[in-house]
C-alpha cells in the first residue's frame, strides 16, 4: 500500500513555479538556474538563483572555488515599494554584509552603489551592472576602494546537478522530487543507500542498525554520537526492491527538530533507474507534506537539505567516500 501511495504522489501533475511578485520580474531569467563565470586568477564563481515564499523574494547562493579556500555568499532580493526598486542584502562566509538597490535600466540590471562592510568593519563601495549577452549575462563591477573588485565576468548558464520540483497530490498534500545522475552502476548505488556502511560514505558520519531489527537505521551528524543519543535520527525501511526502490520513514528526529509530528507522516522513496552499465538516475521523493504552515516550512527546509544530500551521493562516486572531518569543518 505504501508503495502504491508513493507512486500515486510521483505521478501527480507537477505544479508550475509561482510567478515572481511585481517588481522582481527583471530577475526572472535567472531564477531556477545556475550560472558560472571565471575570474582572472583562475577561480570559478557559480551562482544559483531560486524564488522563495511563492515568488515573494529571490535568493542567489554563490560559491567561489579554485583558491586557497572555498568562499560562499548569499543574496536575498525583495521588492521595496517605497524606493520603487529591488532591495538586496548580501552576506558571505567571511562575515561580511552589504546592502543596495537594483533597478532594471537600459536593457540590463543596475545594482547601484552597493555598500559592503567587511568583518573588520572596513567599508567599501561596489558599483555593478549586469547585461544579457545571448543566453549568458555579463557582470561589470567597479570599486574605488578595492581595485581587485574591478572586473568584467561573463556568466554562462549551467545545468543544475540536482533538479528539484514540487508537486501537489490529489489529497491536497505536497511532495518534493529531487533527481540527479550518479556515475555508478545501480548495484553500487543501492549499496550506498540501503546499508549502514553505505550511508556512512555519503549521508552521515555515523550509523548503526540493530542486529535484531535490520529495517531500522539510526544515524547522526555528530561524529561522537552513540546509539540512543538525543542527536540521533531513526529511519525505518518500509519496502525494498533491490537495485530499484527503497521506501522509508523517519521515526525519531534530533531534539528540538521543528514540526516532527508533521514530518513523521512524510514517506521517502528513492528510485534507481539504470542508464547503461555505469550510470544511474536517482530520484528522491518525499510524499505527504501537510498543506499547513508546518508542512510548508518543512517543505522549504527539505527542498535544500535533500538537494545537498543527493549532491553528496553524486560526489561520493565522483571523488570517493566523503571525508566527514572536512565536511564538518566547512563553512555553511
Amino acid at each position: 500500500m505504501l508503495i502504491l501511495l508513493a507512486a500515486a504522489s510521483i505521478a501527480a501533475v507537477e505544479a508550475p513555479p509561482p510567478p515572481l511578485r511585481q517588481g522582481l520580474e527583471p530577475l526572472g531569467f535567472l531564477v531556477g538556474h545556475c550560472w558560472r563565470g571565471a575570474f582572472a586568477d583562475g577561480s570559478v564563481d557559480t551562482h544559483c538563483f531560486d524564488s522563495i515564499y511563492d515568488g515573494q523574494h529571490v535568493r542567489d547562493r554563490h560559491e567561489v572555488t579554485g583558491g586557497t579556500r572555498i568562499y560562499r555568499g548569499e543574496t536575498l532580493y525583495s521588492w521595496d515599494s517605497g524606493a520603487g526598486a529591488v532591495g538586496y542584502t548580501y552576506w558571505n562566509s567571511l562575515g561580511g554584509v552589504s546592502r543596495g538597490t537594483m533597478r532594471a535600466r537600459d536593457g540590463g540590471l543596475d545594482f547601484g552603489d552597493e555598500s559592503y562592510a567587511g568583518p573588520d568593519g572596513r567599508r567599501i563601495t561596489i558599483s555593478t551592472r549586469w547585461r544579457r549577452i545571448g543566453g549568458d549575462y555579463e557582470a561589470v563591477s567597479v570599486s574605488p576602494q578595492s581595485p581587485s573588485m574591478n572586473r568584467t565576468v561573463r556568466y554562462v548558464r549551467v545545468a543544475e546537478p540536482v533538479s528539484v520540483s514540487a508537486i501537489r497530490s490529489g489529497d491536497g498534500s505536497h511532495a518534493l522530487v529531487h533527481e540527479t545522475i550518479v556515475d555508478a552502476p545501480a548495484a553500487d548505488v543501492w549499496t550506498a543507500i540501503s546499508t549502514v556502511e553505505g550511508w556512512k560514505t555519503w549521508a552521515v558520519p555515523v550509523a548503526w542498525s540493530p542486529a535484531d531489527e535490520t529495517d531500522l537505521l539510526e544515524t547522526s551528524y555528530s561524529p561522537t554520537a552513540r546509539p540512543g543519543d538525543p542527536s540521533t535520527i531513526v529511519q525505518r525501511f518500509l519496502a525494498r526492491i533491490p537495485n530499484r526502490l527503497l521506501v522509508f520513514r523517519t521515526e525519531r528526529a534530533p531534539e528540538r527538530f521543528p514540526h516532527f509530528e508533521t514530518y513523521r507522516r512524510v514517506t521517502s522513496v528513492i528510485e534507481l533507474e539504470p542508464l547503461g552499465e555505469s550510470r544511474t538516475r536517482v530520484r528522491l521523493t518525499g510524499a505527504g507534506y501537510a498543506d499547513t504552515e508546518a508542512g510548508r516550512q518543512l517543505l522549504a527546509f527539505f527542498r535544500e537539505g535533500n538537494r545537498v544530500s543527493l549532491e553528496r551521493l553524486r560526489d561520493r562516486f565522483a571523488t570517493g567516500p566523503l571525508d566527514w572531518d572536512a565536511v564538518l569543518r566547512r563553512p555553511d
